[in-house]
């Protein structure tokens, strides 16, 4: 896990930097510095993040869920995971699919053509399974929440928002087994 981890985290952090950096108008300084204060940032992400994940949690708790939910629990449960774990995977993933898809792609393609881009690689639109759709319909709204977050606020705050809600998902699914 810690080799997917780092792999997401330089990969894909470096290609949006990279994207940045040498196609688009902004400094690596002021995509960082953001539009918002770095606290206003950090506590909208945070926020962002939980109410994401709780509605999250609500989904895959529905009594129509109920074999998704046991085909993501195999699944997530393959790996022994620890807190700490969730925490570095969530940190990985929240920075560094950002860093592509927010501050690299989301600029090229729009917030809403990159949300529906980043949730059909992560496999939630699936015209043969409705109940993945359902949810894939609302990770589209969450995952524009975040690019409109990097837009308005930073992406600090989109970072942020991806990491606390992968770490709350995680944790339900992983340590507390629900």
């Amino acid at each position: 896990m810690s080799i997917l981890g780092w792999a997401t985290l330089l990969g894909f952090g470096l290609a949006g930097l990279s994207l940045v950096y040498f196609f688009q108008q902004t400094s690596l300084i002021d995509l960082f510095e953001g539009h918002w204060s770095i606290p206003n940032q950090l506590f909208a992400g945070l926020l962002s993040g939980i109410v994401g994940a709780f509605i999250s949690l609500k989904i895959i708790n529905a009594p129509f869920f109920r074999k998704e939910k046991q085909k993501y629990n195999a699944l997530i449960n393959t790996w022994p995971w620890t807190i700490k774990g969730i925490i570095f995977i969530s940190i990985c993933a929240g920075v560094g699919e950002e860093l592509l898809f927010r501050a690299g792609i989301q600029p090229f393609l729009g917030l809403w053509v990159t949300a529906i881009l980043f949730v059909l690689i992560h496999g939630y639109l699936n015209p043969w399974n409705w109940r993945i759709s359902v949810y894939g319909t609302v990770m589209i709204l969450f995952i524009a929440l975040l690019g409109y977050l990097f837009e308005r606020a930073g992406i600090l705050s989109a970072m942020v928002a991806h990491a606390v809600f992968d770490a709350v998902l995680l944790y339900w699914i992983a340590i507390k087994k629900f």
